[in-house]
């Protein structure tokens, strides 16, 4: 059983790039990829496909086909996003999966990534821009510590600590801790 990396990713394009990126990943659906489709290895949302394309076809506000608008989901990948995105899985099986810097070229959509990975305690940020220029980052999650009990826990960078939850406790606000 892999470790799992969670967070967000954010899609600019058309309307037709913006589908064709959200029907690359793993979904509910059955069958739960699009058959003839080259997809993202290891890469899931966690609902139907059509939902997530009709909520991102919501952003557009003007009706003209090569109209540009943002959608931002949540998605998981198996141990990182890296290894299902850019480089691991998808040289695994390259005439079903495809890399980030293919899809994003392909359907000419630009992206960024935050994931965390609390398991491993890294965090990675990755952009592609619609030409398929790939940029990746990583980086240790950051330490804190609960303001009621004490927990020592990590979040990533892009987590609010007064928002989270404390898994010891359940109370919510934490402080930057510089020693573990």
């Amino acid at each position: 059983m892999p470790n799992w990396a969670f967070g967000y990713v954010n899609v600019t394009g058309t309307r037709d790039g913006i589908k064709s990126f959200i029907e690359r990943f793993v979904s509910e659906d059955d069958p739960s990829t699009i058959p003839g489709k080259r997809f993202f290895a290891r890469s899931f949302i966690q609902s139907k496909r059509q939902a997530f394309i009709d909520e991102a076809m919501k952003e557009f506000s003007e009706p003209a086909v090569d109209a540009k608008a943002s959608y931002s989901f949540v998605a998981s990948f198996a141990w990182s996003a890296y290894s299902c995105l850019i480089g691991g899985y998808p040289q695994n099986s390259p005439s079903e999966c495809l890399t980030l810097s293919e899809a994003c070229a392909e359907d000419g959509v630009s992206v960024m990534i935050q994931t965390s990975e609390p398991g491993i305690c890294f965090e990675e940020h990755i952009t592609c821009d619609d030409t398929g220029t790939v940029e990746h980052t990583e980086k240790d999650l950051l330490a804190y510590k609960c303001r009621h009990c004490g927990e020592i826990t990590s979040f990533a960078s892009f987590e609010d600590p007064d928002d989270q939850e404390c898994p010891e406790c359940g109370n919510c606000g934490f402080d930057r801790c510089e020693e573990v």
